[in-house]
């Protein structure tokens, strides 16, 4: 596994950051236009695993995605990588989290192409809508 060197404690903060009422409206109001225009088209593999408020698509459909944002002017804050050939009971495992090492997309772009060609690959993201 993978990680971004991220220390702990910034996680905590971001976490919990995203737990407060506020974000969650805003994760919520966000949720359509992520759906209807970032993702349109596109083939989302959350087949129950996480939220349904959030997509997971393969690496090609997430460069798609990571196109959009950049488009669209919407920021990818952070990229969450699973692997979807684990046993049961789990569905999913985590392999790689990478929190915004530097303004633009390159950085997504990178982390996102070292997956593509690989079998039981889903990528996950969170996003700053303006």
């Amino acid at each position: 596994m993978h990680a971004s060197p991220t220390p702990p404690d910034q996680f905590e903060q971001m976490f919990a950051e995203m737990d407060t009422p506020e974000s969650k409206l805003k994760f919520e109001e966000d949720h359509p236009f992520l759906r209807e225009v970032i993702y349109a088209g596109l083939t989302d593999l959350n087949t129950g695993f996480d939220s349904p408020l959030i997509g997971h698509f393969p690496p090609t459909d997430f460069l798609t995605v990571i196109d959009r944002c950049e488009s669209m002017l919407v920021r990818v804050i952070g990229i969450e990588v699973f692997t979807t050939d684990v046993e049961p009971p789990s569905r999913v495992e985590m392999l790689e989290v990478e929190i915004s090492p530097e303004d633009g997309y390159e950085w997504a772009r990178r982390l996102v192409r070292r997956y593509q060609g690989k079998p039981d690959i889903t990528i996950c993201a969170t996003f700053g809508v303006p």
